[in-house]
């Protein structure tokens, strides 16, 4: 291992520890982690807290999450009757990280029986994935851009492949086709009357901008890695290669040459999903740009006590409240520790 690589190695396990003592010294006896807002925060820190070595913390953090958020018929209380606007936009994006969340730490009666309520989010024609309850009750409407790799995350590991597959197709053959030129911009929104949304009025939600822009400072890059992550496991676990062509066409996306992607945290599963790249093609830049972006969230989104904040939505750690602190910091430090163990 070289100098650089191992000076990295060495700041990276450095951030990544002090992160996880900062979450596991506040969770309470009942295994729950204090005054948390909602399933969103909550979604992907068992998973952390497994890759992070908690594995017991993780196990404590279970029952808590199955009596608080699951409804007698499987299915997660979520979103809430006061939910946000952006709750209400992507309202499979929480669960569906809760099961994968749960399906790893092996609580299946947490994450098998919430899957069928999922899976009825998924558009019929295009195998995309509705954001909003009133569009997939309807079948037609908004299909979301980050809730379909998130539930394809959950479809893929809790074995439903053939669900899955359609949901890479929706990303591969709708969406990143017919983009019209990938060199200048990503259109995320699609409408099942309309396709792809490229005009103004496009609705967006906070985890759904209406465009992203190439080389431009803050963009949502945490949308270009979640597709890369996914599409890329997917290629995995069925071989076919368009699911790694539409992971390696978000990459080069996302790497335009100017930098830009790697100095905001609005990037941060960009990390995730070029680790993912580089396990399957072993492409130095693939790994250069994982470590890029820990490095930033190391340098410039850690806090002295270890938590980590989000600046692409805050002005000032002053501002990043609990609830979301701990969500973004069992987050970070885990495309972290997976840079890591690539290293």
């Amino acid at each position: 291992m070289s100098g650089r690589l191992m000076n990295r190695k060495t700041k990276f396990q450095d951030a990544v520890n002090r992160a996880t003592a900062w979450i596991v010294k506040h969770q309470q006896p009942d295994g729950s982690f204090g005054e948390v807002e909602s399933l969103t925060h909550y979604m992907a820190l068992p998973a952390a807290l497994l890759y992070l070595g908690q594995a017991q913390s993780a196990a404590r953090l279970m029952p808590y999450l199955k009596s608080t958020y699951q409804k007698e018929n499987g299915d997660y209380d979520f979103p809430p009757a006061d939910a946000k606007p952006g709750h209400l936009a992507e309202a499979k994006y929480g669960p569906a990280w809760m099961i994968f969340s749960a399906h790893v730490n092996l609580a299946l009666d947490l994450s098998m029986p919430a899957v069928p309520h999922m899976l009825t989010y998924q558009h019929d024609e295009t195998g995309g994935v509705f954001g909003r309850p009133d569009h997939a009750r309807d079948g037609k409407g908004i299909l979301h851009v980050l809730a379909t790799p998130c539930v394809g995350q959950a479809a893929l590991i809790t074995g439903h492949v053939a669900e899955a597959r359609r949901m890479g197709d929706y990303l591969v053959d709708y969406l990143i086709a017919e983009n019209p030129d990938m060199s200048k911009a990503f259109y995320p929104v699609w409408d099942t009357e309309r396709g792809l949304r490229t005009d103004e009025d496009a609705p967006i939600a906070p985890n759904m901008p209406r465009v992203l822009e190439r080389g431009a400072p803050d963009q949502h890059h945490f949308v270009t890695g979640f597709m890369i992550s996914f599409l890329t496991d997917l290629y995995r676990a069925t071989g076919e290669q368009k699911y790694l062509d539409g992971a390696l066409a978000m990459y080069e996306f996302g790497e335009d040459g100017s930098g830009e992607i790697y100095r905001s945290t609005a990037s941060h599963k960009f990390c995730w999903g070029c680790g993912s790249l580089y396990r399957v093609t072993g492409d130095a830049r693939h790994l250069e740009s994982a470590c890029r972006v820990a490095e930033f969230l190391v340098e410039h989104a850690q806090d002295p006590d270890g938590s980590m904040v989000h600046y692409a939505f805050i002005d000032s750690s002053a501002n990043w409240a609990y609830s979301p602190r701990l969500n973004i910091t069992g987050q970070f430090a885990l495309w972290i520790q997976k840079t890591i163990d690539l290293l």
